[in-house]
């Protein structure tokens, strides 16, 4: 299991952190459409079950993490990998069950992932609930470089 490096806040505004990532040459990686089901347990995890719609295909992945509800814009947290369970669904639904599960919240977002190198940008403009959020995710040393540069934009435009 990883650990998970990540500035994470929400913000006012994703245009800003689009621009960033669109003249430091970042590739835009994807750009989807996900609804994602959060049902955590008594030992603080949470099971994220995803359905990704892109322009050509649906898949519906299950993983775990840490649940981590701070407001602290620095997070670290263990992830598991994420597996694709689009035809066992019935499974998960047992799974999560017997693991005592319980169903927390749904989000539905678009989310925006760019990468350069060893970073990541998750641009998340979420639908339900209304908020946008940025995240920045990678190894401590390479996030911390980026963060450094825009921590005062985050600042600004952080909610």
């Amino acid at each position: 299991m990883e650990k998970e490096y990540e500035y994470s806040t929400k913000v006012k505004d994703i245009k800003p952190f689009i621009d960033y990532c669109k003249e430091n040459n970042y590739k835009l990686i994807n750009k989807t459409t996900q609804k994602r089901i959060l049902y955590k347990n008594n030992n603080r995890i949470l099971a994220r079950v995803t359905t990704i719609k892109d322009n050509k295909s649906k898949n519906i992945f299950l993983d775990f993490k840490d649940e981590n509800e701070s407001n602290d814009i620095l997070k670290i947290s263990r992830e598991t990998g994420k597996i694709n369970v689009t035809d066992n669904l019935n499974f998960v639904n047992a799974l999560l069950s017997m693991l005592e599960f319980k169903f927390y919240k749904e989000l539905d977002r678009v989310r925006y992932v760019y990468t350069k190198d060893k970073v990541t940008f998750e641009i998340d403009e979420y639908l339900k609930p209304k908020m946008k959020v940025v995240g920045i995710e990678g190894n401590k040393e390479d996030v911390d470089k980026v963060y450094n540069i825009l921590e005062d934009e985050l600042k600004i435009l952080k909610c």
